[in-house]
């Protein structure tokens, strides 16, 4: 389960000890599985039941879901008040429950560029490289058509839409990797992505540099990200302490704190 270490502009345990977290995160998930596997192995020897080890998996990554929430808007002196659509958000559960341990995902942070806000896109931090990701999904089997206009159309089954043209704000985000990438000597590859899972992008023309990923290639890739077994590196984390310290965050003091000083 990848760990999510910025949310928007909430306060992460992250920024504040980026260096001890990750690791936190899994030795604490290891405890929680194994001790969850022995009520399950008990409760199944007095009942004779045996649920599947997929679901146990399953369950486990949702009972797992809130605490990442929690660590991704609290520390223990400080909190963000997050917004209840991200406890029901399917992309940022699917991205957080089926993709390695070791990757470290920013959730569309805010970044503070000399004292203007900018809404990045989504970026994981894997051990071997950083990809910037625009996901653009709606109906299945949805065709988007790739152009330099405002507007992207979107050929559909009963008719056509729009999509807001995904690529300047992905690459306003690649530009922002980049640049703290150089700025800090990290040598760590940037990857721009557009997504759909359950549709296609028609762009012959599409800018260099940007990776186009739908229906047709999405299970390799997605199978090739899973695969990772590399570790927890120190350029992966030096890279997220760099963007950390470029993300707005708003938060107050938890009520017991401010009573206390």
């Amino acid at each position: 389960m990848a760990q999510l270490i910025k949310l928007q502009d909430y306060i992460s345990r992250y920024e504040q000890e980026i260096y001890k977290y990750p690791t936190r995160y899994l030795s604490l998930k290891n405890r929680q599985w194994q001790a969850m596997n022995e009520k399950w192995e008990k409760r199944n020897s007095a009942h004779g039941t045996d649920h599947s080890i997929e679901k146990r998996k399953q369950l486990f990554l949702d009972r797992l879901f809130p605490l990442q929430l929690k660590w991704a808007s609290s520390t223990v002196a400080r909190k963000s008040f997050i917004d209840g659509m991200y406890k029901n958000d399917e992309m940022l559960k699917f991205f957080l429950q089926r993709f390695p341990d070791t990757f470290l995902i920013m959730y569309r942070p805010v970044f503070l560029l000399k004292k203007a806000m900018m809404e990045g896109e989504i970026i994981f931090l894997t051990p071997t490289a950083i990809w910037c990701i625009k996901v653009i999904e709606q109906e299945n089997d949805d065709v988007f058509i790739g152009s330099k206009a405002r507007f992207w159309i979107v050929k559909k089954q009963n008719g056509d839409g729009t999509e807001i043209n995904p690529l300047p704000s992905l690459e306003r985000t690649g530009a922002i990797v980049k640049t703290l990438m150089e700025r800090h000597d990290i040598d760590l590859p940037v990857h721009q992505v557009i997504l759909t899972r359950n549709g296609y992008i028609d762009y012959s023309l599409s800018p260099f540099g940007i990776e186009l990923i739908d229906k047709r290639n999405y299970e390799e890739w997605f199978k090739g990200m899973r695969s990772q077994r590399s570790p927890l590196k120190h350029a992966q984390l030096k890279a997220a302490k760099c963007l950390l310290q470029l993300c707005l965050t708003t938060s107050v003091k938890r009520p017991e704190w401010s009573e206390r000083f």
